[in-house]
């Protein structure tokens, strides 16, 4: 397996011009424009958006169509915008459209006033149209002289005049930006918006305006599934669900979707516990709340994509998630369990129950065990965990601040391009007669990390081990048999001091087909861009877990290796339940195509720019 495999849609982050096209003056209608952009509005006397715009000087005449936008708040809008600058509080009209797909226009009529619109009481008297506002799809703005009029339609072609802002009202000078505009409505919330059909204008750049707090971004494609220039590059991280022993090849068209449209433990525990080959998709984000109970998949063949949810994705905490059933893969969940989560034997926030098989974890974000953090059954055959971010094992009397468990006698475990992060131990534990792969994976702040136990055989390459607080043991230990090959140690460096002190073996003992390793040196830069549920749309407990490997902000300089202070004893030590907010969208579900459907999903939420299906 070779780095880079997918193709995703060339993008542009915010401020940048990159390689999208330049459409001389009108957009091929079979180009898609996606704008994500978050604000708290486009309103009152200063705006948050997204904008994707060109100066343009003179008259226009501007046609888009609004073919999705998120309903991240009932008061999310995208749309056509002229602006005389790129200042927060700018002179600006805009003709906009609501996820409930009413367009109508708004406008500042100078810099720092309080913004008006046709449905509202300071700009009703401008409307044409009855209440101010007429459900549309399709958007137009135009400047004729100094009148800027604003319009909607249902087809395209048949128009209708929203409002007429004429001089006196709002005056522009000869040169001004004109582009779409897109706020969530929802400040640190992204919201995506989809246009098609951009004509009369040529955008070349895009910004976010205003305060947003997490930066927007512009993609294209054309009907062929290229970049906006006709080309494609490929991008994601370089370990696919496929990439170690388990395999995804009962997935067809076949399986019944079941979409979860209400962030409760009931509606997700309805779709996990179904009968038959099965893709659970989400149709809003949001926290759920286990109560320190289970949440199980109970049934064979169930495809859990994550990535299908609105931004900020899914997030479970004070529980567990447990993989009970064969053929499954679960992508793009976070699960935080806690100190109250149950009782701490076997406390994991996720695993694969004994005697499972053929169970991939992919892209997963497991925190605050109280015994593990995301472990492999026993007895267990064809196991993979992949780009997950593991972290943060609680660290009590009572606790093991552990990473994972590799239960007895499991076999074909392939723990792939995972980052542990202030686990004290087992990162992971290779128990009795276990056999595993650890491949480009990461060990940061850590008493201990491989521990293989006898009859355990494990292929051991291209990892980096970084931070260590203790050496009383070598990194790996054990009565088990390992191959090393490729590891990095460092801040600080092995120093003279022992790797293994397990039986070394000669060659792999085994190793997945057609998975190539990349050198260590590249695993960190690698694994922090692509580890954890949404790398492309993190939350701070991920990001901040993150940015502590990249600048090595724990300090490894700890007189009492079972009281390490960069690994909490409790969630509340470093800021407790993720509680952000949530949303709700549709979802249009392809009849065939499904894999690259739910792939093209997956690579929107861990590469920036990268574009939804």
């Amino acid at each position: 397996m070779t780095p880079n495999r997918r193709t995703f849609l060339r993008a542009l982050g915010a401020g940048s011009i990159g390689t999208v096209a330049t459409f001389s003056g009108t957009a091929a209608a079979a180009t898609t424009v996606t704008v994500e952009g978050a604000g708290e509005d486009i309103w009152d006397a200063a705006d948050g958006f997204h904008y994707y715009y060109e100066e343009v000087s003179g008259d226009f005449d501007v046609v888009v169509h609004n073919t999705a936008l998120e309903n991240t708040d009932s008061w999310a809008k995208a749309g056509l915008m002229v602006r005389q600058t790129l200042n927060a509080d700018a002179e600006n009209a805009m003709v906009r459209r609501r996820p409930n797909g009413e367009a109508s226009l708004q406008w500042r009529s100078a810099a720092g006033a309080d913004t008006v619109s046709t449905t509202s009481d300071g700009g009703s008297g401008e409307s044409e149209v009855s209440g101010g506002s007429i459900t549309a799809d399709w958007l137009r703005l135009t400047r004729s002289g100094d009148t800027i009029s604003a319009y909607g339609s249902t087809d395209g072609s048949n128009w209708t005049l929203i409002a007429d802002i004429a001089p006196g009202e709002i005056d522009f000078a000869e040169d001004a930006y004109v582009g779409l505009a897109v706020t969530s409505h929802s400040a640190g919330t992204l919201s995506t918006a989809e246009f098609e059909s951009l004509s009369g204008l040529s955008p070349s750049s895009n910004d976010d305006v205003g305060d947003v707090d997490v930066a927007g971004s512009v993609s294209t494609s054309d009907g062929g599934g290229g970049s906006g220039d006709g080309g494609s590059d490929d991008g994601g991280s370089s370990f696919d669900v496929d990439a170690g022993f388990a395999d995804a090849s009962w997935f067809d068209d076949s399986v019944t979707v079941h979409r979860v449209q209400e962030v409760t433990e009931s509606a997700v525990r309805a779709a996990f516990e179904a009968n038959g080959p099965r893709l659970v998709v989400f149709e809003a984000s949001g926290v759920v709340d286990l109560g320190g109970g289970d949440l199980s998949i109970t049934n064979d063949k169930c495809w859990v994509a994550g990535q299908t949810a609105p931004s900020p994705g899914i997030t479970f905490i004070n529980g567990m998630i447990q993989v009970d059933a064969n053929d499954c893969v679960v992508q793009h969940l976070r699960i935080f369990r806690g100190e109250d989560g149950g009782a701490a034997e076997g406390a994991d926030p996720m695993n694969n129950a004994d005697d499972t098989s053929n169970v991939i974890f992919d892209h997963c974000s497991a925190y605050w065990g109280r015994d593990e953090n995301l472990s492999v059954g026993y007895n267990t055959t064809d196991t993979t965990f992949a780009n997950c971010l593991v972290a943060e094992g609680l660290d009590e009397p009572e606790e093991n601040s552990n990473g994972s468990l590799v239960g007895n006698g499991a076999q074909n475990v392939a723990i792939l391009g995972t980052v542990y992060a202030a686990n004290n131990d087992r990162n992971p534990r290779l128990k009795d007669d276990t056999q595993s792969v650890i491949a480009n994976s990461i060990v940061y702040y850590f008493d201990k990390a491989i521990w293989a136990s006898p009859g355990a055989q494990s292929s051991v390459v291209g990892n980096a081990y970084l931070g260590r607080f203790d050496w009383s043991d070598a990194i790996v230990k054990g009565d088990g048999s390992v191959y090393i090959e490729d590891n990095i140690v460092a801040d600080p460096g092995l120093n003279g001091r022992t790797f293994c002190s397990a039986t070394q073996l000669g060659s792999r003992p085994l190793w997945p087909s057609g998975l190539t390793a990349m050198p260590a040196t590249d695993v960190e830069s690698h694994n922090l861009a692509y580890a954890g549920a949404r790398p492309a749309d993190r939350i701070s407990h991920e990001q901040r877990v993150i940015d502590n490997i990249r600048n090595r902000s724990l300090d490894t300089d700890v007189s009492d290796p079972a009281n390490a202070p960069g690994i909490p004893g409790d969630e509340g030590e470093v800021g407790g339940y993720p509680d952000h907010g949530g949303s709700t969208r549709s979802l249009s579900v392809p009849d065939s195509g499904l894999r690259d459907w739910v792939a093209q999903w997956a690579l929107a939420v861990e590469e920036s720019g990268a574009s939804p299906p």
